[in-house]
């Protein structure tokens, strides 16, 4: 019997395959992480370091993961609620793109915040480095989601140290692998590699992290 699953892509999402997968682990990974972390914390922070909205597929922005995140720490809250724990959720949101930062603002000042406290900051994430561990404070439970359309002053180590150095994180970094796969052997870009992994990577053999 085949027991594998077909699984539809919403229309909304016609063409942005990439942007499904993305939103479908971002949904079964952030839920399940909070409800763990809220057991014993009470208060968890967000960071969504290059928030768009980019090619969004709908007017009300349900297909981003600016929407989606929003709604999963709503649907995180009322559940440990429900547990009998009170935890309060604040959500940040960046993004450099002047025209998608106002897009950004619009939406986060219509949506309900009795649940969740938003801010955005408009800017580059590597010069709001200081802005966004300022807002994170010391303590708290923080999730930095990290999806940028390049790489440069974006996912190189030197660029992340500052984040990775503080206490109580946890990071999803998401970047595009077959572009690391054209290029990654050229000798132009070695350098490059070698800030975000360490070393070149082999892409002849499976690594495991």
């Amino acid at each position: 019997m085949n027991s594998e699953k077909n699984i539809t892509v919403p229309e909304s999402y016609r063409g942005r395959e990439q942007a499904f997968v993305k939103h479908t682990l971002l949904k079964t990974y952030l839920e399940r992480l909070f409800m763990i972390i809220g057991l014993f914390q009470s208060h968890i922070r967000y960071v969504d370091c290059f928030s768009g909205p980019w090619q969004e597929g709908s007017s009300d922005l349900r297909d981003t993961s600016i929407s989606i995140s929003l709604e999963i720490m709503r649907r995180c809250r009322r559940a440990l609620l429900e547990r009998g724990r009170k935890v309060s959720f604040h959500a940040l949101y960046i993004e450099k793109d002047k025209h998608a930062h106002t897009k950004l603002q619009e939406y986060l000042g219509v949506v309900p915040g009795n649940e969740v406290v938003t801010k955005s900051l408009h800017g580059d994430f590597f010069e709001l480095r200081q802005s966004v561990l300022d807002w994170c404070g010391s303590d708290d439970f923080t999730f930095f989601f990290i999806d940028p359309k390049g790489w440069k002053r974006v996912v190189e180590i030197p660029t992340l140290t500052p984040l990775l150095q503080r206490p109580n994180a946890e990071f999803l970094i998401n970047f595009m692998y077959d572009f690391l796969l054209r290029t990654h052997s050229q000798e132009s870009f070695q350098r490059d590699m070698q800030c975000i992994f360490g070393n070149v990577p082999d892409t002849s053999v499976n690594e495991t992290f």
